[in-house]
C-alpha cells in the first residue's frame, strides 16, 4: 500500500471514529480550550470510544471564533507536549477540521471573507507581506496540515515542523501590530517573498513609490545578510538602472561578484565579462584581462554570449594573443547552434550571432572579404533583432538592433544597383525540398496568381504531435528578403507542364527531388510519385518594397570617447550637425559625446519603435 493510500485510509477511519462519538456537549470555554490545545477530544472519550451518534456541540453564541491568539497558544502547547503525528491528528487537528464551521475555521481560511484586522494603509501589501491575522493563521494551519498529509504517523510533530519558527513569526506579528509599517520587523523569508515580485520588470514599472521604498529597504538588508535573491535583484537593477535602483556599475559588479562566488553560475561570470569589457567601472576604459577570464568561464559552460564575446576578443587581440582563426571558429559554432534554436522559436542570441558572421565577411576575419555574404548574414541579424525587439525592450537588445541596422545599410550602399532584383530564378524549386526536411509532410498547391501566371505553393502541415510546425529561414540577399516561414511559392513559366495525380490542384508530399534524366522536379508521398513539374525556371519574388511612412525623425549617431562605440539618438535640435558635441544620458549620467552622422528617417525606417531611442539632451 502506498503512503498516500495508507494516510487516506487512516484519515477516513479516524474521521468516522470522531463522528461516532455520542452524547458530548462542549461549551464555549471548552471549545476555546480545545482551540488552544489546553485539552483535546481525548478528554471526552470513554476507553475504547463509542458508537452510534455524532458529537453534540453546545455553543450559545453560535460558531466559535477561532483566533490567531488561540492557534499561537496551541502551537506552544504542541511544542511542549510534542505528540506523535497520529496523536496530534486524531485528538486535535482532524476533529477540529471535521467541525470547521462550529470552530469558526471558515472565517480564517476563506480568503473571500472580509476581515477587519488589516489597517487601510497596509491593505496594498496584503498578499505581498504577512500583514494580517489571516495570513499568519493560514500559514500555520497549512503547515500543520502538511505534517498530517506527508509525515509518518509515528514521528513526533516537532520532528516534521519547525514549531519554534512558527511561534517566532506570530510573536513578531503581535509585536508589529499597531505600529507604522516602517517600524515593523520581518523574517528573512518574509522579506525575500516580498522582493521576489520585483524581479519582474513590468511590476517594477507599475509599483508605487511606497512599495519601491520598502523593496529597497528589504533588498539592502538582505544583501548585507548575503541573500542570493537580494544580490541578484540589486545587481541587475543597477546594471543599467530601473525604478528600483539607478544605474551604478560599481554596485552591480560587487553584487554579481558575490553572487558568482556564492553560486558558481556561469551566467554571472558572463555578466561580469560585459562589465569589464566595456569598462563600466573605469570610466569606459576596458579591463580586458578580467573580461577575458570571465567570458572564458561563460564560454566553457556553453553560454553563447560568452562564446561570441570571447571570439570578439580573439579577433582584436583584446586581453589575449590575436587569433582570427579562433575567432571565426567560435563565431561559426555559435551561429550554427543559435540558428537551429531560432528555427525552434528560441530567438535569444541569433541576432548577435548573425551580426558577427556578417562582420566575418565584411571585415575578412580569417576569410576573404565578401560583401554579398556579409549582406546575407546582416539580413538575418536584422530580422532576428526586430523579432526580439518586439518582445523585449532590454537596452542591450535595443543597442544590437540599432548596430545591425547600421551595418545593413552600410553594406547595402556598397552593393551595386544591379545586384538587387525583382525576383530570383532557379532551375528547380529548392525550398520545397527544405520544407519537407525533418520528416515533415507538406501540401503542394497549383494556383493562378493575380497577374495570371501559374504558381506552385508548398507549406508544412501540422500534426497531432506537432500542431505548430517549425519554419524555415528564407534568406535571399538579391531580394533583401529574410523571413521565417512555413510556406513558400514559386512562379513557373507560361510553357510549364505540371502533373498532379488524380488531376487534383492540391496534393500532399513528404519528399521531392530533381530528376535529371526526365528533366523535371518530382514529388513523392509514402514513396509514390504524386506530382511533377517541368519549367524553364522557377521564380521567387520578394516582398514589394515598402514606402517609407510615418513622422520624420532626426537620427543622430554619436561616439563615446573612452570606448569609441557609437549609438543612435533622436535629436529635436535641427542645428546639431556632424562634428558637434552634444550631451546625452549615458550609463553614468550626463555625458558629452561627438556627433558622427545625422540622418532624417521616417518612422518605418528607424528599425525600432521611436520610443526605444534615447534623445539628445542639448548641444554643447
Amino acid at each position: 500500500m502506498t503512503k498516500p493510500e495508507k494516510n487516506a485510509k487512516i484519515s477516513t477511519a479516524k474521521r468516522q471514529r470522531v463522528r461516532s462519538r455520542k452524547g458530548i456537549t462542549l461549551s464555549d470555554e471548552q471549545m476555546r480550550q480545545i482551540a488552544r490545545h489546553e485539552i483535546t477530544f481525548r478528554e471526552f472519550l470513554p476507553e475504547g470510544g463509542a458508537d452510534g451518534e455524532d458529537v453534540v456541540f453546545h455553543v450559545p453564541s453560535g460558531a466559535y471564533a477561532f483566533t490567531l491568539e488561540d492557534l499561537y497558544h496551541a502551537v506552544k502547547a504542541l511544542k511542549e507536549e510534542n505528540p506523535t503525528v497520529d496523536e496530534f491528528a486524531e485528538y486535535w487537528f482532524d476533529p477540529i477540521t471535521e467541525f470547521s464551521e462550529a470552530f469558526g475555521l471558515d472565517r480564517m481560511l476563506d480568503e473571500e471573507l472580509e476581515l477587519d484586522d488589516v489597517p487601510e494603509n497596509l491593505k496594498k501589501y496584503d498578499g505581498l507581506l504577512m500583514v494580517s491575522e489571516r495570513d499568519h493563521f493560514m500559514t500555520i494551519w497549512y503547515e500543520l496540515e502538511s505534517a498530517w498529509e506527508d509525515a509518518e504517523g509515528e514521528e513526533c510533530l516537532a520532528e516534521v515542523i519547525d514549531l519554534d519558527s512558527l511561534i517566532a513569526d506570530v510573536e513578531r506579528y503581535f509585536s508589529n501590530k499597531g505600529k507604522p509599517l516602517e517600524e515593523w520587523t520581518f523574517s528573512k523569508e518574509e522579506m525575500e517573498d516580498y522582493i521576489r515580485s520585483f524581479q519582474d520588470d513590468d511590476y517594477v514599472k507599475e509599483a508605487d513609490e511606497e512599495k519601491l521604498i520598502l523593496a529597497r529597504r528589504f533588498t539592502d538588508r538582505l544583501c548585507a545578510e548575503d541573500s542570493g535573491l537580494a544580490l541578484y535583484l540589486k545587481g541587475y537593477a543597477c546594471y543599467g538602472g530601473n525604478r528600483l535602483y539607478p544605474c551604478d556599475w560599481n554596485i552591480s559588479r560587487d553584487c554579481i561578484l558575490r553572487l558568482f562566488e556564492k553560486e558558481d553560475d556561469p551566467q554571472y561570470a558572463n555578466t561580469l565579462g560585459y562589465i569589464y569589457y566595456y569598462g563600466r567601472c573605469t570610466g569606459g576604459v576596458p579591463e580586458y584581462d578580467k573580461a577575458f577570464y570571465y567570458f572564458g568561464i561563460a564560454a566553457a559552460n556553453g553560454l553563447y554570449e560568452g562564446m561570441y564575446k570571447l571570439a570578439d576578443m580573439f579577433s582584436h587581440g583584446y586581453g589575449c594573443k590575436q587569433s582570427k582563426r579562433t575567432a571565426r571558429t567560435l563565431y561559426n559554432l555559435v551561429y550554427d547552434d543559435s540558428f537551429k534554436n531560432f528555427l525552434k522559436g528560441k530567438e535569444a542570441n541569433f541576432a548577435d550571432a548573425a551580426l558577427r558572421m556578417g562582420n566575418v565577411y565584411a571585415k575578412g576575419i580569417d576569410a576573404e572579404a565578401d560583401i554579398t555574404a556579409a549582406y546575407h548574414y546582416y539580413l538575418q541579424a536584422d530580422y532576428a533583432a526586430r523579432q526580439r525587439a518586439q518582445r523585449s525592450d532590454f537596452f542591450g537588445n535595443t543597442t544590437v538592433a540599432i548596430n545591425v541596422r547600421n551595418a545593413l545599410e552600410k553594406t547595402r550602399e556598397q552593393l551595386t544597383a544591379d545586384y538587387f532584383k525583382e525576383y530570383t530564378a532557379y532551375i528547380y524549386p529548392f525550398l520545397f525540398e527544405e520544407l519537407a526536411e525533418g520528416n515533415y509532410r507538406c501540401e503542394l498547391t497549383k494556383r493562378t496568381n493575380a497577374d495570371g501566371h501559374t504558381e506552385l505553393a508548398a507549406k508544412r502541415l501540422p500534426t497531432s504531435s506537432v500542431p505548430e510546425p517549425e519554419g524555415i529561414l528564407v534568406t535571399i540577399p538579391q531580394l533583401s528578403l529574410c523571413t521565417l516561414t512555413t510556406e513558400v511559392s514559386f512562379t513557373v513559366d507560361d510553357s510549364a507542364v505540371i502533373w498532379f495525380r488524380g488531376k487534383a490542384d492540391r496534393i500532399r508530399y513528404d519528399y521531392c527531388e530533381w530528376n535529371a534524366a526526365k528533366d523535371r522536379y518530382e514529388f513523392y508521398y509514402d514513396a509514390k510519385l504524386v506530382a511533377w513539374s517541368k519549367s524553364e525556371e522557377y521564380r521567387l519574388y520578394g516582398n514589394p518594397p515598402e514606402e517609407a511612412h510615418g513622422p520624420e525623425y532626426r537620427l543622430v549617431s554619436v561616439r563615446f570617447g573612452a570606448s569609441g562605440r557609437t549609438y543612435d539618438y533622436i535629436c529635436d535640435d535641427e542645428s546639431v550637425q556632424a562634428g558637434d558635441r552634444v550631451v546625452v544620458e549615458g550609463y553614468d549620467g550626463e555625458t558629452e559625446v561627438e556627433v558622427i552622422k545625422v540622418a532624417v528617417r521616417r518612422e518605418s525606417e528607424l528599425g525600432l519603435p521611436a520610443e526605444r531611442y534615447k534623445r539628445i539632451l542639448r548641444k554643447c
